[in-house]
């Protein structure tokens, strides 16, 4: 893709979700599969942000930065569990395009075959402590709502083949770690090296903010893993049984539970196909 319909198809993208960008943002998400350097492609970025735009971003900015405070309170919670390895913000919050009533979608991972014994453990907390958004719940009416909806365990990092593409790259980038674990969140970037292949300045840019770390558990927590994997195969099938009446297109196995069911992907796809130039 040359670089001038690169620009647009980025702008493109961004107006889709009513997100319009700065251009120090165009070069970030530029949809390309090569990194391209802020010098090349400067002479692309000739239109700057009207006052009318700068406003509406400088106000979902500041409610994203309010949930994110808010979702900081549960880390304080949550940290001492000893099965997390890693819990992120990711949707609207972590895209920086929240609106006042929007609910603060979560991301978890945990340690091998421990998913299905922590997540009963945190949904208590979130129902006890702070408001739930139910799967049912209209999302327009759950203000801060948190919404536990992707799980995985770091035997399975990498998101599924059917799941990847351009949108599912934004969220995996523009995710934000609240706590970390063993450098889990580096991990998670290495096993979804794929999403380069649509945002390469972006992956670049979230690879490189910390050290990369080891994905590996240390020899004292492996066999404690492998003990709990029958209780966790016992507690996943209890909430198996309990999702599958109401199952659509949610992915969930021992070791996945992606359980937001909006995907943009084809969408999108029709969208920057039919105007590439965001008109």
């Amino acid at each position: 893709m040359d670089l001038a319909r690169a620009v647009s198809a980025t702008i493109s993208y961004a107006n889709y979700f009513n997100f319009p960008l700065f251009p120090k943002e165009i070069h970030h998400w530029l949809i390309h599969s090569r990194p391209v350097s802020k010098n090349v492609l400067k002479p692309y970025l000739t239109e700057k942000m009207s006052v009318v735009n700068r406003r509406y971003r400088l106000q979902t900015n500041k409610f994203a930065k309010q949930k994110i405070l808010h979702a900081q309170k549960l880390i304080g919670l949550l940290k001492h569990f000893p099965g997390l390895r890693l819990i992120a913000l990711t949707g609207s919050v972590a895209a920086r395009n929240a609106k006042k009533d929007d609910d603060i979608d979560l991301f978890f991972i945990t340690t091998p075959h421990a998913l299905w014994l922590v997540r009963p453990l945190v949904i208590c907390i979130l129902t006890i402590f702070f408001r739930r958004r139910h799967p049912l719940e209209d999302p327009a009416h759950a203000p801060n709502a948190f919404c536990p909806n992707f799980w995985l365990d770091t035997l399975s990092l990498t998101i599924d083949d059917s799941k990847q593409s351009l949108f599912t790259a934004h969220e995996v980038l523009q995710i934000i770690p609240l706590l970390d674990r063993g450098d889990t969140y580096q991990s998670f970037l290495k096993a979804n090296a794929w999403t380069k292949k649509y945002l390469a300045n972006a992956y670049l840019a979230s690879i490189s903010i910390s050290s990369v770390g080891a994905n590996h558990d240390s020899p004292a927590t492996i066999p404690v893993s492998l003990l709990l994997a029958p209780l966790n195969l016992i507690f996943f099938l209890f909430q198996f049984l309990y999702m599958l009446p109401k199952k659509t297109t949610e992915t969930v196995n021992l070791h996945v539970a992606h359980l937001h069911t909006t995907d943009y992907s084809s969408q999108l796809d029709a969208y920057l196909i039919r105007d590439p130039s965001g008109n």
